[in-house]
């Protein structure tokens, strides 16, 4: 999947457990349709999430912050499992950068997920959808340490600048 930088993701609903595959690049640019799809199974009653990176080639900081807001979506008073599993150490660095490592499980052996039927996710989204996730994944971020809110504050600012230029609401 080197060649892939458009990215794409998979994924498949099992007895225990949701599973998330991404192919090629993680980015703003592909992963509202991951947000949308995670947030509607949490929002259900699963509680328990594997994201496979075997076949991802990088990820930017918007899809570290939809894994964050998952790892924080709060039902019932409980928060998911997700373990990240399959990922090189680059990534596991990323991961790590941001303080994703105290919000969900690294697992560092290889993983085999089970056999089942995966379904692609499409990216649909407008501009102004896109500004949305894109200030909400960092506001995830922000939320887990200081320097995420000295590197990823300054963006958001002006992502929610843009939104109000827009005449979108900007959620508080």
């Amino acid at each position: 999947m080197a060649g892939n930088q458009s990215g794409y993701y998979e994924v498949a609903i099992g007895k225990r457990a949701v599973y998330a595959r991404v192919h090629g690049l993680a980015s703003m640019n592909n992963c509202l349709c991951l947000r949308e799809f995670l947030d509607k199974l949490l929002a259900d009653g699963h509680g328990f999430i594997i994201v496979d990176l075997s076949d991802c080639t990088g990820m930017d900081s918007t899809f570290m912050g939809v894994l964050a807001g998952a790892a924080t979506y709060e039902r019932l008073g409980r928060t998911p499992g997700i373990i990240v599993v399959n990922a090189d150490s680059s990534l596991v660095r990323l991961l790590q950068s941001v303080g994703l490592a105290e919000l969900l499980m690294i697992e560092e052996k290889p993983f085999k997920i089970p056999a089942m039927e995966f379904a692609r996710l499409e990216e649909q989204a407008s501009e102004e959808d896109r500004l949305a996730l894109i200030r909400a994944a960092h506001t995830h971020l922000i939320k887990i340490s200081d320097e995420n809110e000295r590197l990823f504050g300054p963006l958001v600012q002006v992502l929610e600048d843009e939104m109000r230029k827009r005449g979108l609401s900007v959620p508080e």
